[in-house]
């Protein structure tokens, strides 16, 4: 066995398992998002870096300019990608210290779960191969967004393929189990053994078969996702701080102890994985916000989910659309400044009032009978 192909089996495992976490119920507004617009950039793939920033970010005004505009653009005019500092922010640093599992291992609720799904639970953690809690993140994102994402990881996934930056797939076999395959020979299964809108415990099962390997590696992980909201209140938007803790058993002695060997890698790669999985949230929150006609084409292509997420994904988009809206509109009211979407009305045309329209003809047989200064009209 070899220390890459070890490494890529603890990334894979862990990434797929990393956004399945708890069906917070948000309720959503059913509008339909704005008609997508043709225009180059919204064939672009996105990553989650920096160039990712550049695709989010922009916004729909720029779709609104003429081909002549755009080719008259100075060249030099480059829109300011944000540093990941300015998109997330990192309140503590992942560890793998005795005191900190020690910490994380008497959060876990294993009195709340039920008697079946508390053995499973207790399985992994009594054969402990490895530890480690990730960075604790906060970062700004609608809460409807967020909740969508994390209740249905399925969607992310198919986001993801869409955008060219994984193969990975995931079928939702059950209400709270998924099957996954990473399409180099990691398959495994997901199953969400306890969730409240703050926390959730997921326990998935993998398998990582090579040429290159013997026999199969398999091992079993136990997630657990604690989430803080922070609503925002008129001109801010909301907000959320959230950390995973893991636990992985592996049921071969000498894999856990190339798993130990690797763990400086395996961990800065983990570490690494959640900050990206943070700053996509972000980035979608946004794009819902600013680009809504380009999260309706990513709808309208996903594959791999239930066909009723797609509309699903919509509504979300429109409600987080209309959240920005308002909140723009609250902010220029505090200013005193008339919000963006306020359109004057157009003056009445004194003669026709019909606007533009060409004035009325007056009927043929109309008679007018002259009237004197000393009258009244009749």
């Amino acid at each position: 066995m070899t220390k890459m192909s070890m490494t890529k089996f603890i990334q894979k495992m862990t990434i797929l398992v990393i956004a399945v976490t708890s069906s917070v119920a948000v309720p959503v507004t059913s509008v339909s998002a704005q008609q997508p617009q043709s225009n180059e950039r919204d064939g672009q793939s996105p990553a989650l870096t920096k160039s990712a920033a550049d695709q989010y970010l922009l916004r729909d005004d720029d779709r609104q300019l003429t081909e002549f505009q755009q080719k008259n653009q100075q060249v030099d005019q480059e829109i300011r990608i944000p540093d990941e500092e300015e998109l997330i922010t990192l309140l503590t640093k992942g560890s793998s210290t005795r005191s900190s599992r020690k910490e994380c291992l008497s959060q876990i609720p294993l009195d709340q779960m039920t008697q079946a799904n508390r053995t499973n639970a207790e399985h992994v953690l009594k054969d402990l191969s490895m530890f480690r809690v990730l960075p604790k993140i906060h970062l700004d994102v609608n809460h409807a967004a967020y909740a969508f994402f994390i209740a249905h990881p399925d969607v992310v996934v198919s986001i993801w393929r869409e955008m060219k930056l994984s193969e990975f797939q995931m079928w939702q076999t059950g209400p709270y189990s998924y099957e996954v395959d990473a399409g180099d020979g990691t398959v495994g299964t997901l199953d969400v053994i306890h969730q409240t809108p703050k926390e959730t415990i997921v326990l998935c099962s993998g398998v990582y078969k090579s040429p290159l390997l013997a026999k199969p590696i398999s091992a079993k992980a136990l997630l657990h996702l604690q989430t803080e909201y922070f609503p925002g209140q008129d001109k801010k938007i909301d907000s959320i701080s959230h950390q995973v803790s893991m636990y992985v058993s592996f049921p071969s002695q000498t894999v856990e102890m190339a798993a130990k060997i690797l763990a400086p890698v395996s961990n800065a790669i983990l570490d690494r994985n959640f900050k990206e999985v943070s700053i996509f949230m972000h980035m979608m929150s946004l794009a819902m916000e600013r680009q809504p006609g380009w999260v309706e084409r990513i709808a309208g292509q996903l594959e791999g989910v239930l066909p009723v997420r797609r509309p699903q994904l919509l509504k979300v988009a429109a409600r987080v659309y209309i959240d920005a809206k308002q909140r723009e509109a609250a902010a220029a009211a505090q200013k005193g400044e008339v919000p963006n979407r306020f359109v004057p009305p157009k003056p009445i045309d004194v003669i026709s009032q019909t606007g533009n329209q060409v004035p009325r003809p007056l009927p043929r047989n109309l008679k007018v009978q002259p009237v004197s200064r000393g009258q009244s009209p009749q």
